[in-house]
C-alpha cells in the first residue's frame, strides 16, 4: 500500500518554501549586509557626536536681562 500524504500539509510546505527563496532573493537585491548596517550607524553616532560636542552650552553669565 502507498504512503498516505496530507495535501494540506504538502500544500503548505511547498508555499513555505516558495516564500523562504522569494525572501532570499529580496534580502540579496534590496538589503544590506549586517556589516555595512552596523558601520553606517557607527558613523551616524560619530557625527552626531561631534556634533554635540560643538555646541554651546548656556551659562547663566550670557543670560541676557
Amino acid at each position: 500500500m502507498a504512503e498516505m500524504i496530507n495535501l494540506n500539509k504538502a500544500r503548505k510546505a511547498m508555499i513555505k518554501q516558495r516564500e523562504a527563496s522569494k525572501a532570499a532573493e529580496n534580502r540579496i537585491i534590496y538589503g544590506i549586509s549586517t556589516k555595512v548596517r552596523n558601520l553606517e550607524k557607527t558613523r551616524q553616532k560619530t557625527k552626531a557626536d561631534k556634533l554635540a560636542q560643538k555646541r554651546l552650552k548656556p551659562d547663566d553669565d550670557n543670560k541676557i536681562s
